[in-house]
């Protein structure tokens, strides 16, 4: 009998988590899964939620989309599950600083992470960080994050005598991408190390502040770049950078592009966390360092001299994530999950 599945919010379902878990998902035989996109939380979708979830085993909310809990949740027939993958407080009041409100953003998270039936995290860092926080006694799982293979893999990168330092993302305070300004300012004087950052957001202004006021030339900035062709720009990178942020969020999360670096056989050096090492081998998969730019130049220049080591921790990065957590292994840890609950 098949296991059928709704996914409910008001997205496009077009995020990297959720993009893993549906992909990995259609591929099953024992599952069914169908999407249905929130125009409008009003009564016309209320009946019509009530309808599909009365055919299916559970209705599943994807991240980001705290709002639509007690909504989903009053429509439903079926249990609820909710996917947050971040916490709202710790995003704009920790993160971002927006103290004001503080108040408002904690009513936000407890009501979301209360309402469902059951909670997944991405670590279980995270999940600690936030059963603690908000005394969370209902069942709950740590299903990672993963990457699509089919998607993120290696392509040969053609020889040169550079050696590119990467990093994509959003601007946020997550990132730490400061620290990585910084980093490359110390290595102004390595003529064969040269560093591209692409995306863009919050901090964005910023940084490129501070990359004018260190009077930088070795830094190449790129708008974001489209999604399916991610995949093309990381394979250019010889040495990947994760996050350097300071809020506690940075420490309790895997981020999406460690899994694509990895999936596309690429060294990486990232912060030292507790979220990070729940995977990850420092020295054996990964460089771990503390999110100061004197450690993180010091890596970049230790791995730039030796090809050996960047590609044993590329391999090892590769092993890791291509056999253990691409799409079909976490859509299968997530199935079996569901099973055992249901």
């Amino acid at each position: 009998m098949k296991l059928k599945l709704l996914f409910v919010g008001k997205t496009d379902f077009r995020y990297n988590r959720v993009l893993v878990l549906l992909n990995g998902l259609k591929k099953r035989q024992d599952v069914s899964v169908e999407v249905y996109r929130i125009e409008k939380r009003n009564w016309s979708t209320y009946r019509e939620i009530k309808k599909k979830s009365a055919t299916v085993e559970f209705v599943i909310i994807p991240p980001f989309r705290h709002r639509d809990v007690a909504f989903v949740k009053m429509s439903s027939n079926a249990p609820v599950v909710f996917d947050p993958l971040i916490s709202v407080y710790m995003t704009r009041v920790i993160d971002y600083g927006m103290r004001w409100k503080a108040p408002q953003k904690y009513l936000v998270d407890l009501l979301s992470f209360y309402w469902p039936d059951i909670l997944i995290w991405d670590t279980k860092s995270h999940q600690k960080f936030l059963t603690d926080k908000y005394r969370l006694t209902k069942r709950m799982n740590t299903i990672y994050i993963g990457a699509e293979t089919s998607i993120f893999y290696p392509i040969p990168k053609p020889t040169s005598n550079k050696i590119i330092v990467g990093f994509y993302g959003s601007f946020n305070p997550l990132q730490g991408i400061d620290k990585i300004v910084k980093a490359a300012h110390l290595l102004k004087d390595q003529p064969s190390i040269q560093f591209r950052i692409i995306g863009s957001g919050a901090t964005y202004k910023k940084v490129m502040k501070l990359a004018k006021s260190l009077d930088i030339d070795n830094i190449e900035f790129i708008d974001k770049v489209p999604y399916e062709k991610l995949n093309a720009a990381i394979n250019e990178f010889d040495i990947c950078l994760g996050v350097f942020g300071e809020s506690a969020k940075t420490d309790v999360v895997i981020p999406n592009k460690i899994y694509h670096y990895a999936a596309a056989k690429k060294c990486i050096i990232t912060k030292d966390t507790e979220g990070v090492k729940e995977l990850f081998e420092n020295g054996k998969n990964i460089m771990l360092v503390k999110n100061d730019p004197h450690k993180i130049s010091k890596a970049i220049l230790a791995l730039s001299r030796y090809r050996s080591k960047r590609d044993k921790l590329a391999e090892g990065a590769y092993d890791l994530i291509s056999k253990n957590y691409n799409e079909d292994k976490i859509a299968a840890e997530f199935v079996s999950y569901l099973k055992q609950v249901q």
